[in-house]
């Protein structure tokens, strides 16, 4: 996957990056820091909720903000989130699953035959990464 396919439309900083269905936890931490950047009370609305999305209409009145079909069901920003949250990050037996895999990766981390030093600092890079957004911080120690 490229870089610029990795990052898909949206990758901005005056506007939020678009998720594409890859890379959920690096969207999902781009995302936040987006939202905080914007304003502390939208990143509020959207984690603790209830937010009912609106749009402007006529005069001061507001009126409900059409939903996408895959989050039609839910019915505030918090419901999304939490849809979003559980479908790529899975319960918490899920998640736990995906530290004990990545740390395996971690402490079984070598350099493979014919891989660069930057492909592998890549899929280091990756690893950490990951576990750092599930969770499992790895300082600069270890």
């Amino acid at each position: 996957m490229t870089y610029v396919e990795f990052l898909g439309e949206g990758a901005s900083l005056a506007r939020p990056l678009a998720f594409n269905g890859a890379a959920y936890m690096y969207w999902k931490e781009r995302m936040l820091i987006f939202l905080e950047a914007c304003s502390l009370d939208i990143l509020e609305a959207v984690i603790d909720g209830p937010f009912l999305p609106t749009i402007a209409g006529k005069g001061n009145s507001s009126i409900p903000k059409p939903r996408s079909d895959w989050v039609s069901n839910c019915k505030t920003a918090k419901e999304m989130w939490d849809t979003l949250q559980q479908t790529h990050e899975g319960t918490t037996d899920v998640k736990r699953a995906r530290i004990n895999t990545l740390m395996h990766e971690y402490e079984l981390f070598n350099m493979k035959k014919e891989e660069s030093v930057n492909d592998m600092q890549t899929r280091f890079t990756h690893i950490v990464n990951n576990l750092n957004a599930l969770g499992k911080v790895i300082d600069n120690e270890q």
